[in-house]
């Protein structure tokens, strides 16, 4: 009887205990599925190199695989308008430029209109570079600094283009300059202003110190100065009449084009600004963290200063045919300095990138580690006899992306 009385107490004792050890597993897996559906993370759950300085919420999953970036573009997170901003500007030069082609009276390929094919070229490589570098950065630290390095070699090759076509178009006749009577030099120097943006840019995010971002901005703004010398010379030192004294300039007497430099200038300049500054999230963290930020108004201002710089080589396009000059200006231009020498910047560019790329250093998280090391063992976490919040924090570490605890105390 007494036997039969301990029995049937100890049945009752491990009925209850495995009923409630049943109900846990419940809630931890429900945890875990919450865990799993979870999009967006705050600053604290995300590796110190995924991180932006002033952003407080609004990340994408750390580590996230290509196809969990790609369906990020359908919900609101701290990159939506930053890749969505650059993929629209994607599509309206590329129906931009189109049209200007199909206006074009001759070939496509006549020597006239190679330069305007190189600077559609270097368009719309910049903002579909950016806005792919933007979907997949937060694959991994190390990818997202390879991400941003891409970015910038399409910063570089745009100055570049945009050199060209400011130069062809643009370029002030008869100023005695050495630099504008040869095309070749002035494209070498180009060229050279392009290389130094991607070494520079990645030079200073490779090594991350307080005036990175400043020092990324300074190689970018030299390029930029450079590719929108032509016109500046012709607009402050040229006549738009024809003398044997004086340089000739389209841009000296024309406001509507000196109006859309005032711009371009003023975007340019902005854009560099905010991108420095980071303003004004730097005097309000976390309030600007999916919309607003200093490099949503990068974004703005180099999408304007582009149609801007657009429209001045439009307005010289339109004024060199209907003055005659086509001939004047075509007599420098062959497909080698354009179309061709543009695709060799941009392989030079990409081997600088790619140079800087193999031999990144980057200290991938503590939370990586952890998390491979769960993954190691859960072909022991069967045999743990430990306690079901245990089991919990190992199932949960497995398929989410963060473990127990401030993630931001490992740095």
């Amino acid at each position: 009887m007494g036997s039969t009385k301990r029995n049937n107490n100890f049945n009752t004792s491990n009925t209850t205990f495995h009923n409630n050890d049943i109900m846990k597993d419940g809630a931890s897996r429900s945890d875990c599925s919450t865990q799993k559906d979870k999009l967006l993370f705050e600053e604290g759950e995300m590796p110190k190199g995924l991180r932006e300085p002033f952003i407080r919420s609004g990340y994408r999953r750390a580590y996230s695989t290509p196809w969990q970036c790609f369906k990020s573009l359908v919900y609101l997170n701290n990159e939506s308008f930053n890749v969505w901003s650059h993929l629209l500007t994607t599509c309206y030069f590329l129906v931009r430029f189109g049209m200007a082609a199909l206006t074009q009276s001759n070939s496509l390929l006549d020597p006239f209109n190679l330069p305007l094919l190189a600077s559609a070229f270097g368009t719309l490589m910049l903002y579909s570079t950016s806005s792919v570098a933007h979907l997949f950065n937060s694959m991994s630290e190390r990818g997202y600094k390879i991400c941003f390095f891409f970015d910038y070699a399409a910063v570089s090759l745009y100055t570049f283009t945009s050199s060209q076509a400011m130069f062809f178009y643009a370029r002030p006749m008869n100023t005695q300059w050495v630099i504008f009577e040869w095309p070749s030099l002035y494209l070498l120097l180009a060229a050279l202003f392009s290389f130094l943006v991607t070494y520079g840019c990645c030079k200073t995010d490779a090594a991350v110190n307080k005036f990175s971002t400043l020092l990324r901005a300074l190689p970018a703004l030299v390029a930029w100065v450079f590719s929108t010398l032509p016109f500046t010379v012709g607009a402050t030192l040229c006549s738009c009449h024809a003398t044997s004294m004086s340089c000739r300039a389209f841009s000296a007497c024309s406001n509507e084009s000196i109006g859309y430099y005032l711009r371009h200038v003023f975007c340019t300049i902005l854009a560099g600004f905010m991108y420095s500054s980071r303003l004004p999230e730097r005097l309000f963290p976390g309030r600007f963290d999916l919309i607003g930020n200093s490099h949503h108004f990068l974004h703005l201002c180099a999408a304007l200063a582009t149609e801007y710089a657009f429209k001045i080589v439009e307005l010289n396009v339109s004024y060199l045919k209907n003055e005659n000059l086509s001939e004047e200006t075509t007599a420098y231009v062959s497909i080698i300095n354009t179309i061709v020498v543009a695709i060799l910047v941009m392989f030079i560019n990409a081997g600088i990138l790619l140079w800087f790329a193999k031999n990144l250093r980057v200290k991938e998280s503590v939370y990586k580690n952890y998390t491979k090391y769960i993954k190691e063992s859960n072909v022991l976490r069967r045999r743990s006899l430990g306690s079901s919040r245990n089991l919990q924090e190992i199932d949960c570490a497995t398929s989410v992306t963060r473990p127990k605890g401030d993630f931001a105390a490992d740095y």
